[in-house]
């Protein structure tokens, strides 16, 4: 390439140069971010469920009982019998699986709300015993831990005791509250057998499932495999369209909708820009091309070849494509730097968060998780997306310049 004779043709047309420039900038940092965003979707949607260590929540739709009284399951909660459980805990994401029963409890005293946890081997108890801020996690027997809320405001600690209809419960510990982001939000937490004993014994459950005889929970809990790219909703959902899933998808929608970059109509205007922005790239090189006729004309007089002038202009278009690339990456680190500052909230839906929304002082949780976007500059897709411009772009330019050999030099002989 001859440089001065570039940067003379820059000089002459500078101000569509700077347009061109600056257009390819600014749509490279706009899909930058986009794929950027994209990329860490997942890793953002799954932040409700960080806190109990899986990235599914199943649940059943169940009914809803005559009466309070008692132990009584969350309205969109139904039984899952142990062959369900074994059904799901099979499903080829799964790589591990734990279960719960949750039930609300009503008595004379006050609300209580217990989720009966497998005290071997399961994901949950290893939540219960990180958050054990006084006393033992010890769950054998008739022993049961609390939240610190509850245990505040109903003047109980360690070494007390709770009746839950004709059995009584010793506390064995208190822990920190709120331990599972509001996801399935118990205020007393028991082994499995106990809370099963409790919930067989309800008599309004018995009128609604007559199959309360039966081992059953009512939460199960999945952690799935990383690398599974099928749709888990719809391949749970597709066992028993009764089942409740929540997963990353749940919140990813939510998430979508806060990030309009990544919005159906943000992606189809993205689309559309690029292809406009690629017509409108071709439509000046045409137009520079048109005013250099003369000059191509002259240096075919002077010897040049065809091959040598495709040169020329393939290098001027190349070293302006990597202007505009440097010009657009430095765009993307910005904008993803302010983005990373940013906050999206998520709200957790009542199914899981359940508490009885017919006692304001109970229900008054703050379902609303919120967490600042955690995106960074990635080195890696900004290197793959220059490239991928860079090809598209020389392709371009490639076909366009094509048309140098029907600029005839005796067109312009005086």
């Amino acid at each position: 390439m001859i440089l001065s004779y570039f940067l003379s043709s820059v000089k002459k047309n500078i101000g569509k140069t700077i347009l061109l420039v600056c257009s390819i900038a600014i749509y490279f940092s706009l899909l930058l971010v986009t794929l950027t965003i994209s990329q860490n979707l997942e890793q953002i949607a799954t932040l409700p469920f960080k806190a109990i260590g899986v990235d599914t929540v199943v649940q059943k739709t169940g009914k809803i009982p005559e009466q309070m009284v008692g132990a009584i399951y969350p309205h969109s909660n139904g039984p899952i019998y142990q062959n369900e459980v074994e059904r799901l805990s099979k499903l080829d994401f799964v790589q591990k699986a734990d279960t719960g029963l949750y039930f609300w409890y009503f008595d004379n005293d006050y609300f209580k709300d217990v989720f009966g946890v497998q005290t071997k081997g399961g994901l949950f108890t290893n939540v219960l015993k990180a958050n054990v801020i006084e006393g033992n996690p010890n769950l054998d027997g008739n022993n049961i831990l609390i939240n610190k809320d509850f245990a505040q405001k109903n003047s109980l600690q360690v070494g007390g005791n709770i009746k839950l209809g004709q059995n009584e419960y010793k506390i064995s510990g208190v822990l920190n509250s709120n331990l599972t982001g509001n996801i399935i939000p118990a205020d007393i937490y028991t082994n499995y057998a106990s809370a099963l004993k409790i919930a067989q014994g309800s008599e309004e459950m018995k009128k609604l499932f007559p199959d309360q005889d039966k081992n059953f929970v009512n939460v199960v809990l999945l952690k799935t495999k990383p690398q599974w790219k099928g749709n888990i909703p719809k391949t749970i959902t597709n066992l028993n369209k009764d089942y409740l899933v929540f997963s990353e998808k749940t919140f990813s929608q939510t998430l979508t909708d806060q990030i309009k970059l990544l919005s159906s109509f943000g992606k189809t205007a993205l689309l559309i820009l690029g292809i406009a922005l690629t017509i409108a790239y071709g439509l000046i090189i045409v137009f520079i091309m048109k005013t250099r006729e003369k000059e191509v004309a002259i240096l075919r007089m002077l010897g040049w070849k065809i091959s040598d002038l495709r040169k020329q202009f393939l290098a001027e278009n190349f070293v302006l494509t990597i202007l505009a690339l440097l010009f657009g990456n430095l765009l993307a680190f910005v904008e993803i730097l302010i983005l990373s500052r940013q906050k999206v909230s998520m709200e957790i839906p009542w199914e899981l968060s359940a508490k009885p929304h017919f006692l304001p002082t109970e229900n008054n949780i703050n379902r609303v998780i919120s967490s600042t976007i955690p995106v960074t500059y990635n080195w890696y897709l900004a290197l793959l997306c220059s490239f991928s411009f860079i090809a598209i772009l020389f392709i371009t330019d490639f076909l366009i310049f094509q048309r140098i050999k029907t600029i005839k030099p005796f067109r312009f002989r005086k």
